[in-house]
């Protein structure tokens, strides 16, 4: 393989782990054609250098920076479908709560998402002080400590990190949607845990949607990390 091949090569692969879905495969043919032209005629070094880092050439690429925002309604959906192992152990400790009511009397409290809190003898850690105050799930036993870190585990960080491998989740690929960057690239890990952490709070995560009431479509914590759910081509 000459140079000029591995320098091609080695630009277009770099250039294309910064992009996400169809756009990749098509993003690097017509980069590696361009570059290839460009060799023929004696000129890689100069096309190289105007298109600069192998990021800044992905995000000429790339085809979603002007895509549409995915509207609310399908990104609900997304989340519920996403979310169904948290729904799903939600639900468990209503059906357990309601039980343990009906034989022992008295009450609970449920939220969604759950409250998190842990409890060591006679110590409660909480990011929030409602969660110990109402002690909600004591009385759980391993549906609360073994089920909701599990489900937050696969919510969090298990969808955070397809997304960044992927660009999208089960849910979002339903719903033929995907989350970029604000350029249309592909997100870092980091960010796709990030954008996910609102889950740790609570029910009160839900405060991470409040721009949807006056009608933005971005989270909070989609603009903080700078990122985008866009309606886009999945595969």
């Amino acid at each position: 393989m000459s140079d000029d091949r591995r320098i091609i090569d080695d630009y277009v692969d770099r250039a294309g782990r910064h992009l996400t879905g169809p756009a990749r495969d098509r993003a690097k043919a017509e980069l590696g054609e361009h570059l290839s032209d460009a060799a023929e005629a004696g000129e890689l070094t100069e096309a190289l250098s105007r298109l600069g880092a192998p990021e800044e050439a992905a995000a000429t690429f790339a085809e979603l920076p002007a895509a549409p925002l995915a509207r609310v309604e399908a990104r609900f959906v997304a989340v519920l479908i996403d979310n169904l192992p948290l729904a799903g152990v939600t639900i468990a400790l209503l059906v357990q709560g309601l039980a343990r009511t009906v034989g022992q009397g008295g009450g609970f409290t449920l939220a969604f998402p759950p409250f998190v809190y842990v409890r060591v003898g006679d110590v409660c850690v909480s990011l929030l002080p409602l969660g110990c105050d109402t002690g909600a799930y004591d009385s759980a036993g391993p549906l609360y400590t073994l089920g909701v870190p599990l489900a937050l585990a696969w919510s969090i960080v298990g969808l955070g990190l397809l997304e960044a491998w992927t660009g999208t989740t089960p849910g979002k690929r339903a719903m033929r949607l995907r989350v970029v960057t604000e350029a249309g690239l592909r997100i870092h890990p980091v960010t796709g845990i990030v954008r996910r952490l609102s889950l740790l709070l609570g029910p009160f995560a839900w405060l991470d949607w409040v721009p949807v009431v006056w009608g933005d479509r971005r989270r909070v914590l989609d603009r903080l990390v700078g990122t985008k759910v866009v309606a886009g081509e999945t595969r």
